[in-house]
């Protein structure tokens, strides 16, 4: 491979004295990226964001002033690249995933083996900070594949970074959002809405408060951090649902799925999705009902939001902007 480190520390060094330091982010144009970006940007950082269609993130630009962002082509499962993609970084940012998997991208792959490359190889280029983004209930011990990888990659990232941050964050929710969008969508189509674990718990939080906590341990320089971000609200998955049902004005049946009957489905879908090469739609997954047999809760002894003086917005302050375009008139 012909090492690009001169042609990729060239933006940063041709516009630092305009901006603070420099700040990696993988998965920059991802649901959470993007509110990483915008944040990072109002605060005077210089945004690198590492993507794997540039000319799709564009969006990315306007986040900031002029040279404060820059895109980059690349692929978090490069190895040989990732040095020089870090290169000259202040911090790097990971928040690359997946719900579920393809021929060409396993759990593995990406949650473990990839976090672990990257945290590497910002550790040789000795990047002063590392903030990796897991999912609350994330345990190397965990039945579901989803969460195995996610504490797996978690345990592989402080091997090699020790003083690196971990945010574990609840089901988030925004605008973009794949949970409240998908539901409401279906909602508009059927007369029937399947909830598998209807009254497994989650504590939602709004995606923009999770990047304020990333912004915030940035500012101050914070290291070894081990964040559990969760609303204040707990809620059941069939409350969430009905939350929903009544925005957006549409009497729909709520179906409870028991949990044998959905593991059946799911391994027939993951089947077929990868037989099919992807065509398939993951509709439901056996990871992600395996991952809803457990409340997705913050642990009372965990460090939270009111550890580092925020307060997350409430669900029903946002709700009604994520699902406006589906409201029944």
């Amino acid at each position: 491979m012909i090492c690009r480190k001169n042609t990729l520390s060239y933006a940063y060094q041709s516009v630092k004295d305009d901006f603070m330091n420099l700040v990696t982010i993988f998965g920059g144009s991802g649901f959470l990226g993007r509110y990483l970006v915008s944040q990072l940007a109002s605060k005077g950082y210089f945004i690198r964001a590492i993507v794997r269609k540039p000319n799709e993130a564009l969006f990315l630009k306007v986040y900031g002033k002029v040279g404060q962002i820059e895109l980059l082509r690349g692929d978090i499962k490069n190895e040989e690249s990732l040095r020089d993609y870090v290169q000259g970084s202040d911090c790097v940012i990971n928040c690359v995933a997946t719900f579920f998997e393809t021929r060409s991208q396993s759990f593995k792959n990406l949650h473990v083996s990839a976090a672990r490359n990257l945290a590497e190889a910002a550790k040789k280029e000795r990047v002063n900070q590392f903030i990796h983004i897991s999912s609350l209930g994330a345990s190397s011990k965990s039945s579901s594949q989803l969460l195995k990888s996610k504490g797996l990659g978690e345990e592989a990232v402080l091997d090699h970074f020790p003083n690196a941050s971990i945010i574990r964050p609840s089901l988030i929710f925004g605008i973009e959002d794949t949970f409240f969008n998908r539901f409401a969508k279906l909602s508009s189509i059927s007369p029937f809405i399947p909830v598998v674990g209807p009254n497994t718990q989650f504590q939602p939080v709004y995606v923009d408060d999770v990047a304020k906590a990333v912004s915030l341990l940035i500012e101050t320089d914070q290291h070894k951090r081990y964040l559990e971000l969760g609303g204040d609200e707990i809620y059941k998955f069939k409350e969430l649902i009905g939350l929903l049902l009544v925005e957006i004005n549409r009497g729909r049946i709520t179906l409870p799925i028991p949990f044998l009957l959905a593991k059946v489905i799911a391994t027939i879908n993951d089947f077929l999705r990868l037989i099919s090469g992807g065509l398939v739609p993951p509709f439901l997954t056996l990871a992600q009902v395996k991952s809803l047999e457990n409340h997705n809760l913050v642990e009372s002894n965990a460090e939270k939001f009111s550890d580092i003086g925020i307060v997350p917005k409430k669900l029903g302050i946002i709700l009604p902007k994520i699902v406006a375009r589906f409201k029944k008139i």
